[in-house]
């Protein structure tokens, strides 16, 4: 991994980027095989960050603390995707009331896709909210691929790698011939269907999507749909209002 040239902050940031993809935590041998930093380090390291709370250690275990939330909070608070799509993502939430579904706004951040808002209607099952994750590969969720699919094909290979690259871009191809639309069947849990559509300004690369999953939603999974067309306008008000909230 390429770093920032200051090496003691380049290997905590490998080891708080490795725990921030494990969800049982990790102990501190993996961490020194898939950094590639030596244990003793590894060890002093950690030390620091759990002094420091972003880090907590149980039975031998370690994970991200309490002390990274406070971070990605302040970060959250300032975010102007945020701010800007809650009314959008309300508005959609109204619209597939009498439905079984989520709404959320997602957010591109290297090679993952992370949902910063969530919203669900009455209806939707206790399950179906709790079990869902809010973080995935980029590549291999509904939103993340919207979002791929306003990149040029090199941007991509480069973000992904060669590999992963190969296997995505016809499913990128079809989004692009469908409208923009990306369309998901089962993908992170049995019988949930997902539509979403970029939020993104002319022909700039997204800088995030809007994102519908439910049950029994099948007759809502085409560019045709009514839901389809809500969530275009509500994509577009948001990225107008992007570009207009930035500084010149």
């Amino acid at each position: 991994m390429q770093g920032s040239g200051v090496g003691v902050l380049d290997k905590c940031m490998e080891l708080t980027t490795c725990l921030s993809l494990s969800a049982r935590g990790q102990t501190a041998l993996e961490l020194a095989r898939q950094t590639g930093i030596d244990r003793g380090t590894v060890h002093r390291l950690l030390k620091a960050l759990v002094y420091w709370k972003q880090v907590e250690a149980e039975d031998g275990l370690y994970r991200l603390g309490a002390g990274a939330l406070l971070s990605a909070s302040s970060y959250l608070t300032r975010l102007p995707l945020r701010r800007v799509a809650l009314p959008y993502a309300i508005d959609l939430q109204n619209v597939i009331s009498d439905r079984p579904a989520i709404v959320s706004v997602a957010l591109p951040v290297g090679d993952q896709i992370v949902l910063i808002d969530r919203m669900w209607t009455a209806t939707t099952p206790f399950n179906v909210i709790a079990d869902l994750d809010d973080r995935f590969d980029i590549d291999g969720c509904t939103s993340g691929r919207a979002v791929l699919a306003t990149f040029h094909p090199s941007a991509v290979e480069i973000l992904l790698g060669q590999e992963r690259f190969i296997a995505v871009e016809p499913r990128l191809d079809a989004i692009r011939e469908n409208g923009g639309y990306s369309l998901g069947y089962s993908e992170q849990r049995k019988g949930l269907s997902s539509i979403a559509y970029p939020i993104c300004h002319a022909d700039r690369p997204a800088m995030g999507a809007l994102v519908v999953a439910g049950l029994d939603m099948e007759a809502d999974m085409r560019a045709s749909s009514s839901l389809a067309h809500h969530m275009q306008r509500a994509c577009a008000g948001i990225a107008e209002r992007l570009v207009m909230s930035t500084p010149s």
